[in-house]
């Protein structure tokens, strides 16, 4: 009798079976970790410009109906986002408010304040804006309103594939009131959970436990969603304006 005829047949088979459940679970392993690293990349976004910009983004003016909401830490937020933008520079929140101070300037609320503080920052365009609602309990809520003002002699040309090279274009010198962006975003809203979702993606960790849902649980993660929209909204605006002047 062989070595392979004295093991009787229930053990072999409870061995076989051991050794496919190993198996089993060795592919499950793997697949599992290979799906909890796998990445994506981020939606960016890209400013109308040929040539890299300089912008500041002024503390925004709360408007909101109450006085809870920190506007320096949504002015902060806002300008973490737009140095993410292809293109764009930004200058901190705290240089702004200190060269405010100096020009006993509380805030902006005139045109003529944002020429100050552009040519005293020395940037091509400023951010100005409100706080129009804010409410950070689950489901949050915020809204903002913005306004770009350019310099129209540090402007840059339009860059976009349907323009012919617009490098040569020039511009008289003086300020203009630019794009604009407003909206309020409510996270009980389907369509803000649906666009939340694309922000979210390529932005959280992919062993974090809540998932896209990160951005309800935090209020200062949720602003930068918000700051993400309404910065995509604006610089669509700024384009489509650029595009019509040089067609006129």
């Amino acid at each position: 009798m062989t070595s392979a005829q004295s093991i009787p047949l229930d053990r072999r088979l409870i061995s076989v079976g051991g050794s496919l459940l190993v198996c089993c679970l060795l592919v499950a392993f793997v697949a599992s970790c290979t799906q909890k690293h796998s990445l994506n990349q981020p939606n960016r976004l890209q400013a109308p410009y040929s040539g890299t910009v300089l912008w500041a983004i002024a503390p925004l003016v709360n408007e909101s109906g109450t006085s809870a909401v920190n506007t320096i830490r949504i002015s902060d937020a806002l300008t973490e986002e737009l140095q993410q933008v292809r293109g764009i520079n930004t200058v901190p929140v705290t240089r702004t408010l200190a060269v405010m101070r100096k020009l006993n300037m509380r805030a902006v609320t005139t045109p003529k304040d944002a020429q100050t503080l552009i040519d005293t920052l020395g940037v091509n365009g400023l951010i100005v804006g409100n706080v129009t609602a804010w409410d950070p309990y689950t489901p949050p809520t915020l809204g903002l309103a913005l306004q770009l003002f350019i310099h129209s002699d540090r402007s840059s040309s339009p860059e976009t594939d349907e323009l012919p090279d617009q490098s040569n274009t020039t511009y008289s010198a003086g300020l203009i009131a630019a794009a604009q962006a407003a909206g309020i975003f409510d996270a009980s809203d389907h369509s803000t959970l649906e666009l939340l979702a694309l922000f979210a993606n390529g932005r959280t960790h992919p062993s974090t436990a809540y998932g896209d849902d990160i951005y309800l649980m935090k209020m200062d993660l949720y602003t930068k969603f918000v700051a993400h929209q309404l910065l995509a909204e604006l610089l669509r605006n700024e384009h489509k304006r650029l595009v019509a002047e040089t067609e006129y």
